[in-house]
């Protein structure tokens, strides 16, 4: 139990210490983006405080990223990598090693990100807004536009909505616009807790639906993406016979984590746009056949 309790130990501090790495990064980008708002009411404190409790929103997607990369760079350890091999030797598999590392992440993330950054996000944000005033801090009026059967269109926001029929007739109605002020209809849906999403996941808005029902699926199954990018990234490292080498490790980790966060916004962006099925955001799963595809390659 004591080696088992090393392990886990030394691979939260690698992945911290990528984390802590790209959030100074983030945060110094960040902070020079603040300096021209800076004024009578709001301070180098006010932007300094901003900039800490909406760091975590801001690097949520780096998270997983964070996560591949600390649990592969921390084979350099040869302690590390010593007590490893002595539990490869006592049975231990490559796919249970990785859960008992990558499960520690993914709750913190999920329960994070659930319970704890949302409510710090908008009180960030809120804050701010309160003492920079500035027209793109306003909130952003939201819109819905479907097509009728009988033909035309219908627009509906907060305030009206409007009909456009085949003739080219316009025609204002309020039938629509109670029910959709009452939907969570964020701009940047990553905004919204896992909860939140599931709560306006069944309106009556075709678009919207598409958009909430994506991202549920995208945020339910991701991490499933980035453990067997680990987990390959794990059998290519140890079947290697050249020693261990940090700059492959940094060049898979973080290249193989960008190209799928392309895919995977690549894939949610088409299917708003042409109307497909959410179920495509499930892509993720193909890297199970992926990775066992690589291992019988990297066996032989």
């Amino acid at each position: 139990m004591k080696v088992y309790r090393y392990i886990i130990f030394r691979s939260l501090v690698s992945v911290l210490g990528v984390l802590a790495i790209i959030c100074a990064i983030d945060f110094s980008f960040n902070f020079f983006s603040q300096i021209e708002d800076i004024g009578e009411d709001y301070s180098y404190r006010d932007a300094l405080e901003f900039l800490v409790a909406s760091e975590p929103y801001r690097i949520r997607e780096s998270f997983y990223l964070c996560a591949v990369v600390g649990l592969l760079a921390v084979f350099i350890d040869q302690n590390f990598l010593r007590a490893f091999n002595n539990l490869r030797q006592a049975g231990l598999s490559k796919i249970k090693f990785s859960a008992i590392v990558f499960i520690p992440v993914v709750l913190l993330a999920l329960l994070s990100y659930e319970y704890i950054v949302p409510d710090l996000t908008r009180n960030a944000f809120d804050e701010r807004k309160a003492k920079v005033s500035l027209d793109f801090n306003q909130t952003p009026k939201m819109i819905e536009i479907e097509k009728l059967e009988s033909g035309g269109y219908v627009m509906i926001s907060e305030d009206l909505s409007l009909t456009f029929d085949a003739d080219g007739k316009v025609n204002i109605k309020n039938e629509y616009s109670n029910e959709f002020s009452n939907l969570n209809y964020n701009a940047n849906l990553k905004y919204l807790t896992f909860s939140e999403l599931i709560e306006n996941s069944s309106s009556s808005f075709k678009n919207f639906n598409l958009k909430v029902n994506t991202e549920i699926l995208r945020r339910s199954i991701n991490f499933i993406a980035y453990f067997f990018i680990f987990l390959i990234g794990l059998e290519m490292l140890l079947s290697s016979n050249r020693s261990l080498n940090v700059n492959r490790i940094l060049v898979y980790g973080f290249g193989s984590c960008l190209i799928y966060r392309f895919v995977e916004s690549l894939v949610a962006d088409s299917i708003s746009v042409f109307n497909l099925s959410f179920l495509l955001q499930g892509f993720p799963l193909l890297m199970i056949p992926i990775y066992f595809l690589v291992k019988r390659r990297l066996t032989f």
